[in-house]
């Protein structure tokens, strides 16, 4: 618009002077050419997106959620679906062993004793609790989604997924002991507020659908608790992304939250990608923004910012554009001398900063609004 306005201001002045000179002469012609130029404001123009977005990005770090920019606060606005990741996500992310042989737990650990995700932590965890001493692994490799493999006394073992809620634990080349001492049994919660966030993401006219690389049955129940229509099981880091542009080619905004080593394309693929705070490093770089507590909440809190903020930045604009018609005018036909035009001016800045003010408070009523249960 700048140009264009610089333009449309240049000439208007330059027609007040020659009309105005032709008709009363010098004196009113010079006046109220100043006076064009003094009460024309390109400053409420200019301030219009970028005081709106900071509002808006200070509203949602106030509940939480950490964004790159004011892109991404606007693309947040957008969304129509949202990709949730299970573990750590819709879930505490808190996996407790259940059940465990000391000699199985004490192979795990070492495999697992390097590890950041979810599972890996809590066969360590388990195994600090009981006091195993944990091995020292060797040429450990871990594929994100299915599990991790390595050298643990002198023998390669594999830790793999083993149906609903557990992992079982192989040597590379074959069985060692009793299928049942193979096996580590976990469990995991979903967060207290996740059907709280579901039902605050379908209120916003947001599609909400789970998806994880764990079992179908694990995944199913996840969804029965947290309410979730949809839910998508077995997928590898590929298959998500794969979703994610799937459903960008169907015209979908797609956001993207997740925590996991294996959440990396996907979050690099959404329209915007959110991380929790104790998600994998990769994961946190990644992303376009960043959920500090351990809920999933604040991505409501951001939408909502996000939608405030591109309103208040459209009333800004037309007001901007409206002040700027009606003054301009007026002192083109030598209704307002430069005194009064330079104090009116500032006027149009100051209901602009006044207009993205109220991005917070259309947020907090917004907050208080929304259910308070589920």
């Amino acid at each position: 618009i700048a140009p264009w306005f610089t333009v449309a201001t240049l000439v208007l002045a330059a027609l007040t002077l020659v009309g105005w000179w032709v008709a009363r002469g010098a004196a009113p012609a010079i006046a109220n050419t100043v006076a064009v130029l003094v009460v024309a404001c390109p400053c409420a123009l200019a301030l219009a997106h970028p005081l709106a977005a900071a509002a808006g990005l200070a509203a949602a770090a106030r509940r939480g959620l950490l964004l790159r920019s004011s892109g991404n606060l606007l693309d947040l606005a957008g969304v129509t679906v949202a990709g949730l990741d299970k573990t750590g996500t819709v879930t505490a992310g808190t996996i407790a062993v259940t059940e465990a042989a000391d000699a199985t737990l004490r192979v795990a650990a070492g495999l697992e004793r390097f590890s950041l995700h979810p599972i890996a932590r809590a066969i360590t965890a388990e195994a600090g609790r009981r006091g195993i001493p944990l091995p020292r692994p060797e040429d450990v490799r871990e594929t994100p989604g299915r599990g991790i493999s390595g050298i643990v006394d002198g023998i390669r073992w594999e830790l793999t997924t083993a149906g609903p809620g557990a992992v079982r634990l192989g040597r590379a080349d074959g069985p060692a002991g009793t299928a049942a001492d193979q096996v580590i049994h976990l469990g995991d919660t979903t967060r207290i507020d996740a059907r709280r966030t579901i039902e605050a993401f379908r209120g916003l006219g947001v599609e909400p659908v789970l998806l994880t690389g764990d079992h179908e049955d694990v995944a199913r129940a996840v969804g029965r608790d947290a309410d979730l229509a949809e839910v998508r099981a077995r997928l590898s880091p590929a298959d998500k992304s794969a979703w994610v542009r799937e459903r960008q080619r169907a015209g979908a905004t797609v956001l993207f939250a997740g925590d996991g080593l294996n959440d990396g394309p996907a979050l690099a693929a959404a329209d915007v990608g959110i991380a929790m705070a104790s998600g994998a490093a990769s994961t946190l770089l990644v992303a376009d923004g960043i959920v500090s507590t351990g809920s999933l909440a604040p991505v409501i809190a951001g939408i909502r910012a996000g939608r405030a903020a591109e309103r208040m930045i459209r009333r800004s604009l037309r007001q901007a554009v409206a002040y700027n018609l009606v003054s301009m005018g007026a002192a083109a036909f030598g209704l307002v001398n430069p005194l009064v035009a330079a104090v009116l001016m500032p006027v149009s800045s100051a209901l602009v900063i006044w207009t993205s003010a109220r991005v917070e408070h259309l947020v907090r009523r917004q907050d208080t609004c929304a259910p308070t249960s589920s």
